[in-house]
């Protein structure tokens, strides 16, 4: 996980990615994204949060839209700094930010945790910090692993930006080949995926065919 180097070394390769990457060309501003499609439709009834497995309904109260690759990461990828600048090194960045595969609902509370951290593994001494609200994602200050019931999620949802876009794995790859192994899809990742399918028509293959992540590269 702490392998900066080998993020850095797919840097190159990300920033004009473009021209080969699929990924979903409906959907491009990360605003309307949330607000009209992830809220109000994918999640129109409520459902659970990824990281703590917590319900919620139409009144989402202390649940946030999270982005699995976050945003910081992706302007890394890109080499930019602001939004304007990466949607000029990427015209794929805004539709990016806005595809509904790489968002899930998380608690407010451990998003801010969660956002500035890379996933990893921090091994059974470390209890979590969430533990008082019954979460068991445990973080420290640079690294974050969701208990076993999310990491085949998060590791899927990589994947899709990695094939779909271009991006490089932040991580080690192994180790998110090892999570979408001990957490398969379930009904509920399988329904999400066709639910997405009729929003931003593209699908995560990876859902479909967990197997495909055997075939792919760290770089």
């Amino acid at each position: 996980m702490r392998a900066v180097a080998v993020a850095l070394a797919g840097l190159t390769f990300c920033a004009c990615s473009h021209a080969i990457a699929g990924g979903q060309n409906q959907l491009s501003d990360p605003k309307i994204a949330v607000d009209q499609f992830f809220w109000k439709q994918l999640y129109a009834k409520g459902g659970t949060t990824l990281y703590c497995a917590k319900p919620f309904t139409g009144e989402r109260g202390q649940v946030t839209a999270s982005l699995v690759y976050g945003a910081k990461q992706i302007k890394s990828a890109l080499r930019c700094v602001t939004d304007g600048q990466c949607a000029e090194t990427n015209p794929q960045y805004p539709f990016m930010l806005s595809d509904l595969h790489n968002m899930y609902p998380a608690l407010s509370l451990v998003e801010l945790a969660r956002r500035n951290a890379q996933f990893g593994e921090l091994g059974e001494g470390v209890s979590s910090k969430f533990s008082d609200i019954g979460c068991q994602l445990k973080a420290s200050f640079q690294l974050i692993e969701p208990p076993d019931s999310a990491k085949g999620n998060v590791a899927r949802a990589i994947f899709y930006m990695r094939s779909e876009y271009g991006l490089p794995i932040v991580g080690q790859l192994q180790m998110y080949k090892r999570w979408n192994q001990i957490d398969p899809p379930d009904a509920e990742e399988k329904a999400r995926n066709d639910q997405i399918e009729a929003l931003q028509g593209t699908r995560n293959r990876y859902i479909d065919a967990p197997a495909a992540a055997d075939q792919l590269t760290q770089e």
